[in-house]
Protein backbone atom coordinates (compact mmCIF):
# COMPACT_ATOMS: atom_id res chain seq x y z
CA UNK A 1 0.00 0.00 0.00
CA UNK A 2 1.39 3.49 -0.77
CA UNK A 3 1.27 6.24 1.86
CA UNK A 4 2.84 8.56 -0.55
CA UNK A 5 3.45 8.41 -4.56
CA UNK A 6 5.74 11.00 -6.05
CA UNK A 7 5.27 12.95 -9.16
CA UNK A 8 6.96 10.75 -12.02
CA UNK A 9 9.11 13.33 -13.14
CA UNK A 10 10.46 14.42 -9.86
CA UNK A 11 13.65 12.26 -7.83
CA UNK A 12 12.41 10.10 -4.73
CA UNK A 13 14.60 12.49 -2.82
CA UNK A 14 12.33 15.71 -3.83
CA UNK A 15 8.55 13.21 -2.97
CA UNK A 16 9.26 14.24 0.82
CA UNK A 17 11.94 13.05 3.52
CA UNK A 18 11.89 9.45 4.49
CA UNK A 19 11.63 8.35 8.35
CA UNK A 20 13.84 6.56 10.36
CA UNK A 21 12.48 3.20 9.28
CA UNK A 22 11.67 3.78 6.03
CA UNK A 23 12.90 3.76 2.58
CA UNK A 24 12.04 4.09 -0.85
CA UNK A 25 10.38 1.04 -3.03
CA UNK A 26 8.64 -0.24 -6.38
CA UNK A 27 4.87 -1.99 -5.94
CA UNK A 28 3.57 -4.49 -8.48
CA UNK A 29 3.00 -1.82 -10.97
CA UNK A 30 6.62 -0.58 -10.73
CA UNK A 31 5.10 2.50 -8.83
CA UNK A 32 7.54 4.22 -6.24
CA UNK A 33 6.19 3.91 -2.46
CA UNK A 34 7.44 3.81 0.86
CA UNK A 35 8.41 0.33 2.31
CA UNK A 36 9.47 -0.14 6.10
CA UNK A 37 12.98 -1.10 6.06
CA UNK A 38 13.19 -3.76 8.86
CA UNK A 39 17.11 -3.46 8.47
CA UNK A 40 17.24 -0.02 9.55
CA UNK A 41 14.60 -0.83 12.79
CA UNK A 42 16.83 -3.48 14.03
CA UNK A 43 19.95 -1.33 13.72
CA UNK A 44 18.07 1.29 15.51
CA UNK A 45 16.97 -0.80 17.87
CA UNK A 46 19.90 -2.38 18.88
CA UNK A 47 21.70 0.84 19.25
CA UNK A 48 18.94 2.68 21.04
CA UNK A 49 16.69 0.32 22.78
CA UNK A 50 18.93 -2.43 24.56
CA UNK A 51 16.96 -4.59 26.92
CA UNK A 52 17.84 -4.75 30.38
CA UNK A 53 20.42 -6.32 31.56
CA UNK A 54 18.88 -7.93 34.99
CA UNK A 55 15.63 -8.46 32.52
CA UNK A 56 13.51 -6.42 34.33
CA UNK A 57 10.53 -4.33 32.00
CA UNK A 58 11.55 -0.94 30.84
CA UNK A 59 9.54 2.09 29.80
CA UNK A 60 10.93 5.27 28.47
CA UNK A 61 12.02 8.75 30.35
CA UNK A 62 12.72 11.85 28.72
CA UNK A 63 15.12 13.61 30.54
CA UNK A 64 14.02 17.17 31.83
CA UNK A 65 17.51 18.97 32.00
CA UNK A 66 21.06 18.69 32.08
CA UNK A 67 24.77 20.33 33.08
CA UNK A 68 28.27 19.43 32.63
CA UNK A 69 28.64 18.54 36.54
CA UNK A 70 32.53 17.77 36.13
CA UNK A 71 34.45 17.86 32.42
CA UNK A 72 33.18 15.51 30.48
CA UNK A 73 31.06 14.34 33.27
CA UNK A 74 26.74 15.01 31.75
CA UNK A 75 24.66 15.20 34.30
CA UNK A 76 20.56 14.27 33.05
CA UNK A 77 17.97 14.97 35.34
CA UNK A 78 15.29 12.30 34.80
CA UNK A 79 11.93 12.17 36.34
CA UNK A 80 11.54 8.60 38.86
CA UNK A 81 7.94 7.55 40.15
CA UNK A 82 7.52 5.28 42.45
CA UNK A 83 8.57 1.66 41.73
CA UNK A 84 10.75 2.93 39.50
CA UNK A 85 14.41 1.38 40.04
CA UNK A 86 16.49 4.12 38.36
CA UNK A 87 17.79 4.48 35.08
CA UNK A 88 18.81 1.34 33.66
CA UNK A 89 19.83 2.57 29.71
CA UNK A 90 21.54 5.86 29.60
CA UNK A 91 22.49 5.92 25.78
CA UNK A 92 24.21 8.69 24.17
CA UNK A 93 25.75 9.90 20.98
CA UNK A 94 28.03 12.39 19.94
CA UNK A 95 28.82 15.07 17.10
CA UNK A 96 30.58 18.25 16.81
CA UNK A 97 27.39 20.14 17.30
CA UNK A 98 25.35 17.90 18.85
CA UNK A 99 24.71 15.37 22.22
CA UNK A 100 22.05 12.79 21.81
CA UNK A 101 20.35 11.40 24.24
CA UNK A 102 17.83 8.79 25.75
CA UNK A 103 17.18 7.04 29.39
CA UNK A 104 14.83 3.90 29.62
CA UNK A 105 14.02 3.30 32.93
CA UNK A 106 13.28 0.11 34.78
CA UNK A 107 10.23 -0.48 36.83
CA UNK A 108 7.96 -3.13 38.54
CA UNK A 109 5.49 -4.70 36.92
CA UNK A 110 3.64 -4.87 40.80
CA UNK A 111 3.70 -1.40 41.17
CA UNK A 112 1.48 1.60 39.67
CA UNK A 113 1.82 1.46 35.98
CA UNK A 114 1.36 5.00 35.49
CA UNK A 115 2.92 6.88 38.89
CA UNK A 116 1.87 9.87 39.21
CA UNK A 117 4.59 11.69 41.66
CA UNK A 118 7.56 11.93 40.55
CA UNK A 119 11.41 12.89 42.06
CA UNK A 120 13.85 14.70 40.31
CA UNK A 121 17.27 12.14 39.83
CA UNK A 122 20.49 12.64 38.38
CA UNK A 123 21.62 10.34 36.12
CA UNK A 124 25.56 10.76 35.13
CA UNK A 125 26.81 8.97 32.05
CA UNK A 126 30.75 10.03 30.63
CA UNK A 127 31.36 11.82 27.28
CA UNK A 128 34.28 11.49 25.12
CA UNK A 129 34.96 15.38 24.61
CA UNK A 130 33.95 17.98 27.31
CA UNK A 131 30.46 19.42 26.32
CA UNK A 132 31.77 22.79 25.21
CA UNK A 133 28.65 24.72 23.37
CA UNK A 134 27.62 21.56 22.16
CA UNK A 135 23.26 21.03 22.12
CA UNK A 136 22.02 18.16 24.09
CA UNK A 137 19.43 16.97 22.38
CA UNK A 138 16.37 14.04 23.28
CA UNK A 139 16.51 12.00 20.05
CA UNK A 140 12.74 10.68 20.98
CA UNK A 141 11.17 14.19 20.95
CA UNK A 142 13.91 16.13 18.51
CA UNK A 143 13.65 18.62 20.92
CA UNK A 144 16.91 20.54 23.14
CA UNK A 145 17.01 19.70 26.50
CA UNK A 146 16.56 22.85 28.94
CA UNK A 147 20.13 23.94 30.95
CA UNK A 148 19.66 22.62 34.56
CA UNK A 149 21.69 24.80 37.38
CA UNK A 150 21.18 23.90 41.16
CA UNK A 151 19.83 26.51 42.94
CA UNK A 152 22.58 26.38 45.80
CA UNK A 153 21.62 27.96 49.57
CA UNK A 154 23.52 30.53 50.40
CA UNK A 155 25.05 30.77 53.78
CA UNK A 156 26.50 33.66 55.85
CA UNK A 157 30.27 34.02 55.09
CA UNK A 158 32.68 35.90 58.15
CA UNK A 159 32.35 38.85 56.13
CA UNK A 160 28.93 39.47 56.32
CA UNK A 161 28.07 42.38 58.64
CA UNK A 162 25.15 40.54 59.99
CA UNK A 163 26.02 38.00 62.62
CA UNK A 164 23.56 35.04 62.77
CA UNK A 165 21.46 34.28 65.68
CA UNK A 166 23.22 32.89 69.01
CA UNK A 167 22.34 29.47 70.03
CA UNK A 168 23.52 29.77 73.32
CA UNK A 169 21.16 29.66 76.08
CA UNK A 170 21.41 32.35 79.00
CA UNK A 171 21.15 31.17 82.48
CA UNK A 172 18.79 33.32 85.18
CA UNK A 173 21.12 34.72 87.75
CA UNK A 174 18.54 33.65 90.66
CA UNK A 175 18.81 29.66 89.41
CA UNK A 176 21.09 27.87 92.25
Amino acid sequence: MSRSRPDPNTTNSDARPLGRWERWGVDWQGQPIIEWDTAAHAAWCAKWAPRCPDGNPQRLRRAVGYRERDIRELELRVPLGIGEHGACQVIIEESDDTILVRVLVCFDEEEDAFPREFVDWPVRTWLDHPLGNRTVVDIDSNEALPLFSPKYRAYPTTADPTPPPSRRVERRQDAP
